[in-house]
């Protein structure tokens, strides 16, 4: 099963999270996008998941490298919702970042796929 969740948000990338010059500007962000995730998810919630893997498909400005920041904080998200155990190797099978011009400008889709 594969869960999709599109986000029409400029992604934050990993230099402007770790740029950051405090904590508390970090857990802001990560804050808003925790918010951003679990209205996404609300609107079609996956099944409680143990192994699993993500994909990232953006169409930024950022490098595609750069948006890893968005894969962490998601998981994050799972896992405080009770969505997915934990985001260790054991769990997360496989991450894929990949540019996608298809999508609009300043978005990217998230996909979940339940590994059985």
């Amino acid at each position: 099963m594969v869960y999709e969740y599109f986000i029409k948000e400029n992604p934050i990338s990993l230099n402007d999270w770790y740029g950051s010059r405090h904590w508390s500007i970090r857990k802001k962000q990560k804050d808003t996008w925790f918010k951003i995730f679990k209205d996404a998810i609300s609107e079609n919630p996956p099944s409680k998941i143990v192994k699993y893997r993500l994909e990232l498909a953006v169409n930024s400005r950022h490098d595609p490298s750069n948006t890893i920041t968005i894969i962490k904080i998601f998981e994050d998200t799972l896992k405080e919702l009770g969505f997915i155990l934990d985001d260790a190797p054991k769990y997360c099978r496989e991450i894929i970042l990949k540019p996608d011009e298809n999508l609009p400008k300043k978005s990217f889709k998230l996909y979940l796929e339940k590994i059985s």
